[in-house]
């Protein structure tokens, strides 16, 4: 018999000012969890998988003053109640300049 893992839902949204920082963020987050929008993964991750976001994040967010990332960290129960309209699988990763 297997153990449950508690997974916990989080929201990961940044604004990251330089081209090459904001894509290595965004690739390293596919680790965790999927694309929604330009700026936000969403992602179920366990206690150990956090803290490791939270790592990365401050590492990123630390390159500029402007720079922001935040990790909303999400009621299970609310998660499980969202609703989506659209087809939002995944995004591509590639960031789009204007």
């Amino acid at each position: 018999m297997g153990v449950d893992i508690l997974k916990i839902p989080v929201l990961i949204i940044y604004d990251i000012s330089m081209d090459k920082n904001r894509n290595r963020l965004a690739k390293e987050l596919l680790y965790y969890g999927i694309r929604t929008q330009k700026s936000l993964f969403e992602a179920e991750v366990t206690e150990g998988q956090l803290k490791r976001l939270h790592e990365i994040v401050d590492r990123y967010a630390a390159f500029s003053p402007e720079d922001t990332v935040a990790l909303y960290i999400l009621d299970p129960e609310a998660y499980r109640r969202t609703i989506r309209i659209g087809d939002v699988d995944y995004l591509e990763t590639d960031d789009f300049v204007i």
